[in-house]
């Protein structure tokens, strides 16, 4: 059986429990690199780390870039959105993302998506199979 290596993504979402369970759900496919708990923090570091300057590191302390030497870290080529955002804060943070790194893939999870695949809650389980079908669809477009 070949290793395959994790796509690195980072993820915005509004709880550290949730982002560290989604996180260890993700693995092997995907891995967390970098993490946001806030959108002043997401706009300010994501257009940055997706485009590839490595001198950013996550202040929320979360994912795999946390604790690598700049040398070390990996480029997101996803967004991974959890809930505890808004539209105007998913637009506004696609846009500026897009400007610098414009490969990026932007995936989100709404209560809606749960929901619909039978969870009652924030299921990391549920979210993270949600993360995968849709980056497959995105693969397979």
């Amino acid at each position: 059986m070949a290793n395959v290596t994790p796509v690195p993504v980072a993820t915005y979402g509004r709880d550290a429990k949730i982002a560290e369970s989604v996180r260890e759900k993700l693995l092997p496919d995907f891995e967390v690199v970098h993490c946001c708990l806030d959108f002043p923090s997401a706009e300010r570091e994501l257009p940055l780390i997706c485009s590839g300057d490595v001198s950013t590191t996550p202040s929320s302390g979360l994912g795999a870039n946390a604790n690598l030497a700049p040398q070390e870290r990996k480029i997101p080529q996803a967004i991974f959105f959890g809930g505890g955002f808004t539209d105007d804060e998913y637009e506004k943070l696609v846009s500026a993302v897009k400007a610098r790194a414009p490969d990026c893939q932007f995936v989100k999870v709404q209560k809606r998506d749960v929901l619909a695949a039978g969870s009652f809650g924030p299921n990391p389980e549920t979210i993270a199979k949600i993360y995968r079908k849709k980056m497959a669809a995105l693969a397979a477009a």
